[in-house]
């Protein structure tokens, strides 16, 4: 089966300059423009000065170190990132998110579960569609806003 020089590079470990000088300074020879990686193997190890074979690997010591300091670098920066939009009052812990979410869901339920209560007694004897949809939306709309004050913090202004 014969490679080309991208794939004779991949098999070799080597750049594909590599191959490509081999080429040019006939270390290797081709087979109709492709390489037949068993002959060139030989010819590679024939032809080539063993102190200038110097596989390329990916994973070298250095490229891991970098790589973790890298890593490391963009931890901490994304950790004071953190601290900081939590000191700057952006973030609030988890606990008291659901706890928040929690109390403002049983508010709404509350809030629209009173409806009927309230609005029972001045819907007795209405016949008129549109005034019966005219309280209940101000009812609704009511309860709404009343959550809508509690979402922003102003627990004085419900009705």
């Amino acid at each position: 089966m014969l490679l080309s020089r991208r794939e004779y590079a991949a098999h070799r470990g080597v750049a594909v300059s590599a191959v490509q000088k081999a080429i040019e300074t006939g270390r290797i020879t081709l087979i109709d423009g492709k390489i037949d990686p068993e002959k060139a193997d030989k010819e590679w190890a024939e032809n080539t000065n063993p102190a200038y074979n110097t596989p390329r690997t990916n994973d070298s010591s250095s490229n891991s170190y970098q790589r973790s300091k890298a890593m490391k670098s963009t931890y901490d920066a994304m950790l004071k990132k953190l601290e900081y939009e939590e000191r700057a009052g952006k973030l609030i812990p988890l606990a008291q998110a659901q706890s928040e979410a929690f109390a403002a869901a049983r508010f709404s339920k509350d809030q629209l579960l009173m409806i009927p209560r309230r609005v029972a007694p001045r819907l007795i004897g209405q016949t008129n569609i549109s005034d019966i949809e005219y309280i209940l939306t101000q009812e609704i709309t009511e309860a709404l806003r009343n959550l809508c004050n509690i979402l922003q913090g102003n627990k004085g202004e419900q009705k």
